[in-house]
Order: structure tokens, then C-alpha cells, then sequence
């Protein structure tokens, strides 16, 4: 009778952790993943960490999270510890969005951050200082929108950023600006009278030579990469498929861009690798089971910091896998 209720008792006990496993599972990307990447953070749900960019010091990243899921806000921003994981907080303020965007965000330069906040008005440009707290506003009602997503250039002098505005009441575009980090010198660089482009998320190549950025046109499904000059001129397109390709960031040599996509017609987006000259796409993170997105480069250029969840609705986490070895093999080859 003992050995019976034993078991029982066994049983029950295995099935409950089976339970809280597969609970864990379906709610946290944290429990399950196929690939070789290693958790950074996850928030106690229904908070949502997002957007990683890692500090210039390479100890530290910087994130977005939303207070109500993903992309759900209030939000804030704050600073993970690498090596202690400790994570304070740097700019939160009650129903309020302040979100950074990956890539070049923090910058060493200058010792700032940038990133955009409804916190006066509409959203708008700001720069914060991650040690004193102090800020600073750059936007002032740029061409009527809403100025987000601003990125630095590699000295610090000057920030670039979307400019989303509705069209025909509806649905909204953005356009591309650049500005210097005092405030000065707004220039447009794309989006002008006649040009039918949404175009978005900004970033700033480590040589300062070319910014790349994501493109679909006005009232299409599919976005593509391309890049342009910090002085305007003409865009040139970079990986333009029947997939969704988004979140462009450099390496640290200016080599390689990082990317999310669904190359190849996967069910969600996973992290991928192409040269900055164009090439075969080198895919990064192996779990399709994962939505993966908002991907950075370490300093280092040995790392790739990412966020990922499970599904729309779902709390993202942030995650960091090792840069493909065999990616810059691969460049080479197709330059041949």
C-alpha cells in the first residue's frame, strides 16, 4: 500500500513540475530555446524588454521596456549589467513612452544616449546622459510628425531619425532626417514632394559613411534594406526580396549588417548576417519557434544582443548569441 501511494505520490509530483514546466514554457521564452543563445533578462510579465544596444564599454546594454506587453506601453529605458545583472532603471515616467531604437544609441563620444519620448507634447528626439540623468531636447515639431527612432553618428555630432506622419488620415509613413546633437542644422534626406517610401529605423554606420535603413513603399507589405549617405543623394538598395527584412544594425567594423527577417519564407523572424556590400544572407538564431527581432552588435563584434518572444501577444526577452564565425567567409566568397 506505501509503494502504491509512493508512486502515486511520485507521479503527481512529476506531472506537476511537468506542469509548471510547460507553463513556463508557452509564457517565457527563457525556459526553451534550440539555439546556442543565452539569456541577458526577462521582466516579470507582463513587462516587455526590448530594443538591446550594448554600451561602449561593451559591459552594459540598454533597453526599452513596455510596462503592458509588447510594444505596449508606458516604457521606459533602462541599464542591464552584463556581469551582474543587475538592471536600474534610467528614465521612467508615468504614462509616458521613452524608447531607444538598436543599433547606435549610445554613444561614447559624448557619453549620451539618444531616444525618442512623448514626454512633452508629441514624441520628439531627446539625448540623456547615463550618469547625471541629464536631458536635452533636439525635435521640435519636425515637419508635423511624430520624430522617432534617432540613431548617432559614430563622432557624436549628429543624430539621424524617422519622421512618421498619417497619410490620407490613415496610415502613417516615415521619412528620414538628420540633425546635429545640439539641435541645429534639421536636413531632410528622404521623403520629399513626389517620393511615395516608408521609410524607417535609421542607423548610423560605425565609418559614418552610410546609414542604413528599412523601405517599403507606400501601401506595401514587404520592407527591404537599404542605405544612403549622411548627405543625402541617391538610396541604394541592399536585400530587396519576397521577404520581410527589418531592425538593420552594423558590426562594429562597418563590414556586416545584423537583421531580423523571415528570409527563405520562415514562420517567424529570426536573426540574420549579410555583408555591407550585399550578399547571401547568414542566418544567426535557430528556433523558429521564437520571434526574433531588434538585433545589436557588442563592441567587440563577438556578440549580437536580441529581443525575442513566442507570439504578438507575448512579453519579449532579451537574449545574446555569438556572431557567426563564417559570415565574413561567406562575404568574401560572393565578392569573388
Amino acid at each position: 500500500m506505501c509503494k502504491k501511494l509512493c508512486l502515486i505520490a511520485i507521479i503527481a509530483a512529476l506531472a506537476a513540475l511537468l506542469g509548471v514546466v510547460l507553463a513556463t514554457a508557452s509564457t517565457s521564452p527563457l525556459a526553451v530555446r534550440r539555439d546556442a543563445a543565452n539569456a541577458l533578462y526577462a521582466p516579470a510579465g507582463p513587462r516587455s524588454a526590448q530594443n538591446p544596444a550594448y554600451s561602449p564599454d561593451g559591459r552594459r546594454v540598454l533597453s526599452t521596456i513596455f510596462h503592458n506587453g509588447y510594444n505596449n506601453g508606458p516604457a521606459g529605458l533602462y541599464i542591464l549589467d552584463r556581469i551582474s545583472g543587475e538592471i536600474t532603471t534610467l528614465l521612467d515616467e508615468p504614462d509616458q513612452d521613452s524608447v531607444n531604437l538598436p543599433g547606435a544609441s549610445w554613444n561614447g563620444p559624448r557619453d549620451l544616449i539618444t531616444f525618442s519620448s512623448d514626454r512633452q507634447d508629441r514624441h520628439e528626439v531627446w539625448t540623456v546622459n547615463p550618469r547625471s540623468g541629464a536631458l536635452f531636447r533636439i525635435t521640435r515639431d519636425v515637419d508635423k510628425g511624430e520624430s522617432i527612432e534617432p540613431s548617432f553618428s559614430p563622432d557624436g555630432d549628429w543624430i539621424v531619425f524617422e519622421v512618421s506622419k498619417a497619410r490620407n488620415g490613415e496610415e502613417r509613413f516615415g521619412a528620414l532626417w538628420k540633425v546635429r546633437s545640439d539641435g541645429t542644422e534639421l536636413t531632410r534626406l528622404t521623403g520629399g514632394p513626389g517620393e511615395e517610401w516608408d521609410d524607417r529605423q535609421p542607423n548610423w554606420s560605425p565609418r559614418g559613411d552610410r546609414i542604413v535603413f528599412q523601405r517599403r513603399p507606400i501601401g506595401g507589405d514587404l520592407w527591404g534594406l537599404y542605405t544612403i549617405s549622411p548627405n543625402g543623394g541617391a538610396v541604394l538598395p541592399l536585400l530587396v526580396s519576397p521577404f520581410d527584412h527589418s531592425d538593420a544594425a552594423w558590426s562594429p567594423d562597418g563590414r556586416q549588417i545584423v537583421f531580423s527577417s523571415d528570409h527563405g519564407g520562415l514562420a517567424n523572424p529570426q536573426i540574420f548576417v549579410i555583408s555591407s556590400e550585399g550578399s547571401v544572407p547568414v542566418r544567426v538564431t535557430l528556433d523558429a519557434g521564437y520571434s526574433d527581432s531588434a538585433p545589436s552588435w557588442s563592441v567587440d563584434g563577438s556578440r549580437i544582443a536580441f529581443e525575442s518572444h513566442l507570439t504578438e501577444a507575448s512579453p519579449a526577452s532579451l537574449w545574446e548569441i555569438a556572431a557567426p564565425v563564417g559570415s565574413r567567409a561567406r562575404r568574401r566568397a560572393v565578392r569573388r
